[in-house]
């Protein structure tokens, strides 16, 4: 069985699709539909979801007796907002178990309960060095001290 060409720039065209498509604890099947609309472009393969929405493919080779899998996560990390801070800001929930200085200074999709999504960047509260000087690199980087800043005109609670 001879393997299928790879097309190098369609795979990074998906690929890029793909890391841009927010797709947190519920909301994984964005990314499980991305994925399965360009596997059903392969006419070998026989693709279903069981029934807690996992997406498989089967490929059927010249044998059976020896089968071979292959699994992959296809959403992303995420967190829950868990407070609307007085200055506009947001206080995040981890969910995933990611370190906060892996996600420091990445922007971010904020999925309102309306379904709006607002872009914002993850910071140190104190992100600022000329204002808080050495307070940048020594504050410890947790729950407390991040926050997400909204890519919108938002400086309280009741705008954002």
């Amino acid at each position: 069985m001879k393997l299928p060409e790879i097309n190098t720039q369609e795979l990074i065209k998906f690929l890029i699709l793909q890391l841009n498509t927010p797709s947190p604890t519920g909301y994984a099947h964005r990314a499980t539909a991305l994925v399965e609309a360009k596997m059903n472009t392969f006419e070998e393969l026989e693709i279903h979801q069981n029934r807690k929405g996992a997406l498989i493919a089967t490929w059927s080779g010249e044998r059976s007796d020896s089968p071979r899998a292959l699994t992959a996560h296809t959403d992303t990390l995420g967190a829950m907002v868990k407070e609307i801070k007085s200055n506009g800001r947001l206080k995040l929930s981890r969910i995933g178990g990611f370190a906060w200085n892996t996600v420091e200074g990445e922007g971010c999709t904020i999925i309102t309960q309306a379904g709006r999504e607002i872009r914002g960047s993850i910071l140190l509260s104190k992100a600022s060095g000329h204002v808080y000087g050495k307070d940048v690199s020594e504050l410890k980087r947790n729950d407390d001290n991040m926050e997400v800043r909204l890519d919108a005109r938002t400086s309280s609670a009741d705008e954002t």
